[in-house]
């Protein structure tokens, strides 16, 4: 037989590196047995010298410079050479690269807005120069033996921290805001202000565009206005010194103008006026300079430099001490600013969290969802070793060093990085003007603001690190004569990482799907529970000044058009509280206790309005003279008071003997998700904040509208016509609540459809790696089924492994959430089950598509490559 010529096989020994000779002098040697029969031996061994003198040339020549010198990382000519390799290879494999792109654009995109969302709810109040030093007093009281915390505390409590606390720079009082009519020439407007003293200036930061902020709110009448409110009533003249009446009463001088309140402002209004003008004006507020059993003001002050807010609420926490009989425990503490916005939760009078829960969840659901993209891009890329593993091994035999290599797979993985991010900012773009139900109203892209842009492309640059950091390390592991011998062995780690890395994918997907049925259970719940009365065709208006004084003619010309079924007057809404009393008292009370219950004030036809639910007695009747002594109870103030027959029996308020006609069942008034707290309807038709109106059944409701606006423009003539449905004013608490149920559900699909796209392409790439098995397989009497069956259960038992996994840690994480809520759900038994089904199904049809479409081929035509 024929071999090879000596001197060339020395020549190797001698020159080519000794790595290579092994793998180089077989495949020469084989090459050469094949070319002699077909070519004769002369070509033959001519062709033979031409191949050994061309792997010298690779390994010898090429490499010589990298024996005498370092070869850097990464040079100029290598970056470029890098980067037309990462562009040839996106090109070449054009549907796993749409779906790299796609799925990680998608992950960023997501990830990116919810990061700006939650930089936006960290940056509240923090545009406040002293915002160390800022806090608001807040008071603890024990009533009905739970420990309740709350920011309205008494006028006195002012005076005090003024005149007694040296350590306190400057303090202010605030009335919480209230909306006013602002009548300035034919202009008018209703606008929501604070009344606040000149120190609010000092303490918070809002720049004064126009006038003096040393005296602007000296005068009990004078206004401050933002510049968004003084350019809608002046327009582009100097408002300083101009007249505006409000609420159709007084005239105030306009003595500032300032910037407009940021959207990250704890504090939002459109003006300011001096708490005096209220001392001055209204006889209930200066009645109230020496009282200590009446909580309706906020109080908030500036501490010195270097005072601790802890050691200053020891010194004002014992104030409050024997200074309303009713109230034995009850006790001060300072809340700084920076917590009012996230952490606006107390608990047995501590500050246990709030809006901060809702900012930690879906921060680390996007950063799930991005994880979720990584991790595919990871499997796409580690899934595909086998087509890179020969450029690997060529790479590594004429020089290429492993950092070089993992280089250049990060670059790769960068430039995907890069376009997946250019598309994600593309998607923000079009998503940002319909996520503002969803609370990203305030969160728009700022090409100016260089520190997001910072962020964001450092957001860009750890994902591309991260989703190419593992294929890089593995793809430049390979050793060069297994892969160019083509005995290169998979082995069971990037397989079983595969697996690990799918099984996560849907894990994090099947804890999102679980997460966001249950909170839209618990939402739904809250929404379908008695509210003790009806909220259909009934809307409320404001009770400006003008509609009480003259009440008596609105309602009867309201009656008169015929679309109207009843009128009342309250102190609340039929969604709020105003007012709850500690003084009441009743025959078997336990004189140690501090109790208190809400209450509304009203006169008649109150429970025909509001369609109230009467469980005993009736309602205030005009034939009956002593009801402006009555009072009406609900469920839980029966409860409370223990009372077998109520009918007819009595209870103090102060000194003020009240008869029990009637009790109706709970009325949900506050919060949706808690229990309904103790409560009683007065006769008192002089503090009036809300007129209710019934509308008549299957009325029309545009022309209903038409003819109580001209009435109440009548009445009413210095504020624009305003009505609230109370149906929708009750949807609005649950806006919260809501928000997170729809991002919930939209993490959720979002999640599940990026893990199917990365499911869908390593199904497609594992169906061509397995195409001449799968040939084999239909040519040796395999059918469809079959062929379908082999490829697609190779996925599905993953997903089935994180069904299981992710049962029990979803389970308690939700359960841990829902016990924050006194009224909430059981979680079904039916929705593991259902979930898993539905997981199942879409990895299942997700891998079909594949499966079925790799079942179908044609034999011939991939085995006449063989």
């Amino acid at each position: 037989m024929k071999t090879p010529p000596r001197l060339a096989k020395r020549f190797l020994k001698w020159f080519v590196a000794p790595h290579l000779l092994e793998v180089i002098q077989g495949d020469l040697e084989e090459e050469f047995f094949f070319q002699l029969k077909s070519i004769g031996e002369r070509k033959a061994r001519l062709r033979y010298w031409f191949e050994v003198f061309g792997f010298f040339r690779l390994t010898y020549i090429k490499r010589q410079p990298s024996f005498n010198s370092y070869d850097p990382l990464i040079s100029s000519s290598m970056f470029k050479n890098y980067f037309k390799v990462a562009i040839r290879q996106l090109l070449k494999n054009k549907s796993l690269s749409f779906i790299n792109i796609l799925g990680l654009s998608l992950g960023m995109a997501f990830a990116l807005l919810i990061g700006m969302w939650v930089r936006f709810e960290i940056s509240f109040d923090t545009f406040n120069r002293n915002a160390d030093r800022i806090a608001l007093v807040m008071k603890h009281t024990l009533m009905n033996n739970e420990k309740n915390t709350s920011g309205s505390v008494m006028m006195p409590v002012y005076d005090e921290l003024e005149r007694n606390f040296p350590e306190i720079q400057h303090v202010s009082r605030l009335d919480w805001g209230s909306v006013h009519s602002l009548v300035a020439g034919d202009r008018k407007f209703k606008k929501q202000g604070y009344y606040v003293d000149p120190a609010f200036l000092k303490i918070f930061t809002f720049p004064i565009l126009k006038g003096n902020p040393e005296t602007a709110l000296i005068d009990p009448n004078s206004i401050v206005l933002t510049k968004s409110l003084s350019k809608a009533i002046f327009g582009n003249t100097d408002p300083i010194g101009k007249l505006i009446r409000i609420d159709n009463k007084f005239d105030i001088q306009v003595t500032a103008v300032i910037q407009d309140v940021p959207a990250n402002s704890s504090l939002q209004f459109e003006f300011l006026a001096p708490f005096e003008f209220n001392v001055a004006k209204i006889p209930d507020v200066r009645e109230s300079k020496t009282r200590w059993n009446n909580s309706f003001i906020g109080v908030v002050l500036q501490v010195r430099e270097g005072v601790e807010f802890q050691d200053l609420s020891k010194k004002i926490s014992p104030m409050l001490e024997n200074k309303d009989p009713f109230v034995k425990t009850q006790m001060l503490s300072l809340y700084p600013i920076k917590r009012w916005h996230l952490y606006d939760d107390f608990q047995d009078w501590v500050n246990t969290g709030g809006q901060v829960i809702y900012v930690r969840l879906f921060g680390i659901i996007g950063a799930f969802v991005l994880l979720i993209a990584c991790i595919n891009f990871m499997n796409l890329s580690t899934a595909r070793f086998e087509k890179r593993a020969k450029e690997v091994g060529i790479r590594k035999a004429v020089g290429s060093l492993k950092r070089q290599l993992v280089a250049q797979f990060l670059t790769e993985s960068l430039l995907t990085a890069f376009l997946a991010f250019t598309l994600s900012l593309l998607i923000m773009w079009l998503l940002l003007p319909h996520l503002g139900e969803l609370g990203f109203k305030n969160i728009e892209l700022d090409f100016t603001d260089l520190s997001l842009w910072g962020a964001v492309l450092g957001v860009c640059l750890i994902t591309g690190l991260l989703a190419g950091s593992y294929p890089a390390a593995y793809l430049s592991s390979f050793v060069p004569v297994k892969v160019l011998r083509g005995k290169l062995q998979q082995g069971n780690a990037p397989v079983n990482l595969r697996k690990v890395l799918v099984v996560s994918q849907f894990f994090i997907s099947i804890a999102l799907i679980i997460s966001a049925v249950v909170v839209y259970q618990q939402v739904n719940f809250a929404k379908s529970r008695s509210i003790g009365y009806n909220p259909d065709n009934l809307i409320t208006l404001d009770a400006s000044s003008d509609l009480v004084k003259n009440y008596n003619a609105l309602k009867y010309d309201l009656l008169k058009t015929g679309h109207i079924e009843s009128v009342a007057k309250a102190s609340s809404s039929m969604t709020w509280i105003n007012n709850d009393f500690t003084h009441f008292s009743w025959e078997g009370k336990d004189l140690g206790s501090n109790v208190s219950i809400n209450v509304v004030m009203t006169d008649w036809d109150y429970e025909k309005t509001a369609g109230l639910e009467f469980i005993a007695g009736r309602s205030f009747d005009r034939r009956y003279s002593t009801d402006s002594a009555a009072v009406i109870l609900n469920e839980a103030a029966l409860k409370l008071i223990n009372y077998k027959d109520p009918i007819g029996k009595t209870m103090k308020l102060g000194d003020q003997v009240l008869t029990i006609i009637g009790v109706t069942r709970n009325v949900l008034m506050q919060n949706p998700f808690g229990t309904v707290k103790p409560g009683v309807i007065l006769f008192n038709g002089k503090n009036v904040n809300a007129i209710l109106i019934r509308l008549k059944d299957h009325e029309n409701l545009s022309k209903t509208l038409a003819a109580i606006q001209p009435i109440a423009d009548k009445y009413n003539p210095s504020i624009p016509f305003e009505y609230h449905f109370a149906d929708q004013e009750f949807e609005q608490k649950f806006s919260l609540a809501n928000q997170m149920a729809r991002l919930a559900g939209i993490f959720a699909s979002l999640s599940i459809f990026i893990s199917c796209l990365g499911l869908f392409g390593l199904a497609m790439f594992m169906a061509e790696r397995r195409t001449k098995e799968i040939t084999i397989r239909k040519v040796l009497g395999a059918t469809v089924a079959n062929l379908w069956l082999l490829l697609s259960s190779e996925f599905i038992w993953l997903v089935g492994i994180a069904c299981v996994l992710a049962a029990p840690v979803t389970l308690w994480a939700m359960n841990k959430w829902l016990q924050t809520y006194e009224y909430r759900i059981a979680i079904q038994w039916w929705l593991l089950p259902a979930t898993f089904i539905i997981a199942l199904a879409i990895a299942f049809a997700t891998v079909s598509l594949q499966a079925i479409k790799a079942a179908y081929i044609n034999p011939s035509q991939t085995l006449r490559s063989e």
